[in-house]
Order: C-alpha cells, then structure tokens, then sequence
C-alpha cells in the first residue's frame, strides 16, 4: 500500500479516532498522541489489512486499546511515585482518567447486552459517533429503522446503567 493509499484511506477515520482517544483520556494532547501511535500501528501493518472489513471500527478499538494501556502505564507509573511528589492536580486528573475509563467499560458492557441489531446500531452511533445516513449505508437498514433501533438502544441503555 502506498503513502497516498494509507492517507486516502485512514485519515478520514482520524476524526473518529480523536473523539475516541479524548473521550477515554480526557486530554487534547494525549488524545493526539494516541491517534498519532494508532497511525504508526497502522502503517506499520498496512499490507496485513483488509481495507473492505470493518475498518472503521478496527481503528476506534486499535485507538480505544492503546489509549487503555496509556491509562493503565498511568496508573503504574503513579504508584510507583513517592506520595510527597504526587500533587493534587496529578490525583486529580489519574482519578478522572480512571473514572472515565470505567465509564466507558460500563457502558460497553451495557452496549453488549442488547439485541444484536440495536447494539450494531448503538455502537455505531455512540461509540464511532457515525451518523444516521452513515449506519442505513453500512447496515443496509432503513432510516426509519435506524432511528428506532437506536432510540429503543438508547433507552434500554439508560435502564441498564441506572441500576
């Protein structure tokens, strides 16, 4: 694959990819640096992917994994700091970044407990952030379908994580 191939392909995922790294993250520089090393990963094994399956949803859990372990090096690299060199504004942000990783491992969770097409739906819409139009193309599913599945996905979600 050539480097006007990988751009053309990749790049328009790089939006999606951001939102998923600043979402887990919480922070607009770590957010790029995990798309940046996902892009790295990317190129790296650019003739072992196949562009026509599920590349989109590749890349979000190729940035969702990496921004993972960034989150779990966090966390070891904290623990091993002495406590008079932990400030506040470090526990503060380490205790942001884990409660928002399991936010979202909650909320998957939650996604894997729906029925098969509203969780394709859901997932699509919430976690790739891709549009109506986008999922009827890609499901073959009609936009009144669409926003069913994904209202109907949405409410059991908010059941399910109420609990």
């Amino acid at each position: 694959m050539t480097a006007t191939t990988f751009k053309e392909i990749f790049l328009p995922l790089s939006g999606q990819m951001y939102r998923t790294a600043y979402a887990l993250l919480g922070n607009p520089q770590d957010a790029e640096d995990a798309v940046q090393e996902a892009f790295i990963r990317l190129w790296q094994m650019r003739d072992r992917l196949d562009v026509e399956e599920g590349l989109p949803t590749y890349c979000t859990t190729l940035t969702r994994n990496l921004c993972i372990d960034t989150l779990r090096r966090g966390r070891l690299n904290e623990s091993e700091r002495r406590a008079e060199e932990v400030t506040m504004a470090d526990e503060h942000e380490a205790s942001t970044a884990l409660e928002t990783a399991e936010a979202v491992a909650e909320v998957e969770e939650a996604i894997s407990a729906l029925p098969e097409h509203q969780r394709r739906v859901t997932e699509m819409s919430v976690i790739e952030g891709r549009s109506a139009q986008e999922i009827e193309q890609e499901t073959g599913f009609s936009a009144v379908n669409v926003r069913v599945l994904l209202s109907r996905g949405k409410h059991k979600l908010q059941q399910l994580l109420r609990r």
